[in-house]
């Protein structure tokens, strides 16, 4: 399916405006964990408590969140998966935009053709 120009510059501005609607948003993953008490007489799990855990530059982070401030962190985590498909979607359609571009320099650099007439066809004014 060849997409159109305007098509995809259309397609690129939607997507800045989904990210600009992106307005808070924390990096890495929330998990849900828990941990055995110690006493050799139980079993039971303790917990839940979270985690939030990433990378930033190439290093591991990681964060415990209080069970009570889960809910609020658990959308700024979709907000960041949410931003990086956005941007994915950026570089995908800025790509095609790109490609197009090269493929047809010529169009660009020369809106008249060499036969006389201007880019829609029409002849130009003489110039006498």
């Amino acid at each position: 399916m060849n997409v159109s120009r305007h098509q995809l510059e259309e397609r690129r501005e939607q997507i800045l405006q989904q990210i600009r609607a992106i307005d808070r948003l924390r990096r890495g993953s929330l998990s849900r964990q828990f941990f055995k008490k110690r006493r050799a007489n139980s079993k039971d799990p303790q917990g839940p408590y979270y985690v939030l855990q990433g990378y930033v530059q190439g290093t591991k982070f990681s964060e415990r969140i209080p069970a009570e401030q889960a809910p609020q962190i658990e959308p700024l985590v979709a907000n960041y998966r949410r931003f990086e498909e956005l941007a994915e979607a950026f570089v995908a359609v800025t790509d095609q935009l790109t490609r197009q571009t090269q493929a047809a320099p010529e169009a660009k650099k020369n809106p008249r053709s060499k036969s006389g007439r201007s880019a829609s066809g029409r002849p130009m004014p003489s110039s006498g």
